[in-house]
């Protein structure tokens, strides 16, 4: 869900910042993200990325500190997390009233990448990111702790009951919402049990991946090209793996056909495997299985795992976005609807475009259904 309102300037930044040793010297918000606030601080060491997340849980931070440290030990590209001088890897946010916990601060090592929308990813781009997930999968599996996630089916089901009932619902979503509880309820009723899980990213998207820059290519040491970095573990939770493949497949394997027309500049669109993309989606389970070979079963589930993510995703984006009330760069709310706002595309400080409308899972579920399972599974292997 959005996260809650919090004022937060450079009087808080530099509260934040003594707790690590830094002194601000600049702060700059990256206008990105719907739970947390993100900032790019200039200190006397240098660039760092911070993270303020109002209502976070002392628990969840503690999770995600103990993840980022253990993928970093493995090897994994994923920004370092600094620890703070209690020994922790978040500080807290004090509120208005004494004692009053506010949010949770979190300081990353800066890194010189740049983001691409959906549209925009080749063949090469989907490998490396297929590649980089599967590493997590294999770097989780030795994590001595896990989390459960909070996008279970049962979750899904409870926030379409809830929005039936929510103020800014029109009737022309009344035929979505019962389509999307059928296929909850039907999903519901499948045996995923026994399918290979773990500890995964569930949240990888475009805007959560990082290439790297020229600048950072030239500084490398000899050898191969360096890959890409997953960012913003925030989401991660104990999951199965297979669906969080099917995640990053549509989310970076399935633009839209108006978006990826664009992009390429007019050029005929390249064929589609359902609402993927077929030399995108394939790259990408290629990459993933370079690091972890899917099982039979897996392979089995994978078309009613997109379809999972696309009931996910389309009910997601219509509570936490399509019918929130808009908030203005001030943080202050108006009594507009989102139709005019979130709705759209949004550009983030990049000038990169990522799109927040629940119809563009709208349209990649029409794409599952039009698709059987066996032709699916035929055109990514």
């Amino acid at each position: 869900m959005p996260g809650q309102s919090l004022q937060f300037g450079e009087e808080e930044a530099t509260r934040v910042l003594r707790a690590y040793g830094l002194r601000l010297i600049a702060l700059e918000r990256i206008w990105k993200g719907t739970i947390s606030q993100n900032f790019r601080v200039q200190t006397d060491i240098g660039p760092i990325f911070l993270r303020v997340s109002p209502g976070r849980a002392v628990a969840d931070a503690e999770f995600e500190t103990r993840l980022i440290w253990h993928l970093l030990s493995h090897g994994l590209r994923t920004p370092a997390l600094y620890q703070a001088h209690n020994r922790q890897g978040f500080v807290t946010v004090p509120g208005r009233l004494k004692g009053q916990v506010a949010a949770l601060a979190m300081v990353y090592e800066w890194v010189d990448g740049y983001e691409l929308t959906d549209a925009e990813y080749d063949e090469r781009h989907a490998y490396e990111v297929g590649q980089i997930l599967g590493q997590l999968h294999l770097c989780t599996a030795t994590l001595p702790v896990r989390r459960e996630g909070i996008y279970s089916l049962s979750h899904l089901q409870q926030r379409l009951t809830k929005l039936r009932r929510h103020p800014r619902l029109t009737d022309d979503l009344l035929p979505l919402l019962d389509r999307l509880w059928q296929e909850a309820d039907r999903l519901a009723r499948q045996r995923f049990g026994s399918l290979p899980s773990g500890v995964g990213h569930c949240d990888l998207f475009p805007d959560n991946i990082l290439f790297p820059s020229a600048r950072c290519v030239r500084r490398a040491r000899a050898g191969s090209e360096p890959g890409p970095w997953l960012i913003d573990l925030e989401q991660a939770a104990w999951t199965t793996l297979i669906y969080d493949l099917a995640v990053s497949l549509l989310a970076c394997a399935a633009p839209l056909p108006q978006m990826n027309a664009a992009a390429k500049g007019g050029a005929e669109v390249p064929k589609r495997c359902g609402p993927m993309l077929s030399s995108t989606a394939r790259a990408m389970v290629a990459g993933y299985q370079r690091m972890r070979l899917l099982t039979d079963a897996e392979w089995t589930a994978l078309p009613e795992m997109l379809r999972l993510a696309c009931v996910r995703f389309t009910t997601t984006r219509l509570t936490d976005v399509h019918l929130q009330p808009s908030v203005d760069l001030d943080g202050e709310t108006s009594g507009e609807s989102k139709e005019s706002s979130n709705e759209r595309p949004t550009q983030q400080s990049d000038g990169k475009v990522h799109s927040k409308d629940y119809r563009d899972y709208v349209y990649r579920i029409d794409r599952l259904q039009e698709i059987s399972p066996e032709a699916l599974i035929y055109g990514l292997r």
